[in-house]
């Protein structure tokens, strides 16, 4: 006899996202991997000048702070009379548009990344961006709890319940 599990079941939803950000991911280490047979020529190559290294970091920093202030910003849930589960798959509609809006705004580090290795002929410029957009899309963008915790919140100020988490927030 199994006992009925304390949490509820996770939905096809956020499994499928999951799935499409998870394929996501992996597209910026396979492509540093490519990359690495065009600039890297000797190795891993010299050490850049600053500046492209600085355009990156900056670069993210403006993505971390516009995933911050902007990124889980969603107009609250209108009252209506539609069942649960509708709610719950606008609720998840919503989720997935700011989850991939977010994406590209961290990947968008590492495509500036390229393009500045190419304009300084150098790996390097190319790792950084990697070393920094990966963390920075897994902490912005993965549909882990958090993010639906804060999206939820979101959706839920104007006191209607969103069910992204299963249930409404506490």
């Amino acid at each position: 006899m199994s006992t009925p599990s304390a949490t509820p079941a996770t939905p096809a939803a956020r499994q499928s996202l999951t799935m499409v950000c998870a394929t996501m991911a992996g597209a910026i280490p396979m492509m540093t991997l490519v990359l690495w047979f065009v600039l890297a020529v000797d190795g891993i190559g010299e050490f850049p000048e600053s500046w492209p290294l600085l355009v990156v970091l900056a670069a993210a920093v403006g993505a971390y702070s516009i995933c911050e202030l902007v990124g889980f910003r969603t107009p609250p849930l209108q009252y209506s009379n539609r069942p649960t589960a509708e709610v719950q798959a606008d609720s998840w509609r919503r989720f997935t548009a700011s989850t991939f809006t977010r994406f590209a705004v961290c990947e968008a580090v590492f495509l500036i990344s390229v393009t500045l290795a190419f304009v300084a002929d150098s790996f390097w410029v190319v790792l950084l961006g990697a070393v920094i957009a990966l963390p920075l899309f897994f902490w912005e963008a993965w549909p882990g709890e958090r993010n639906q915790r804060r999206f939820a919140a979101a959706l839920e100020s104007g006191g209607i319940p969103s069910y992204l988490t299963g249930r409404a927030q506490d």
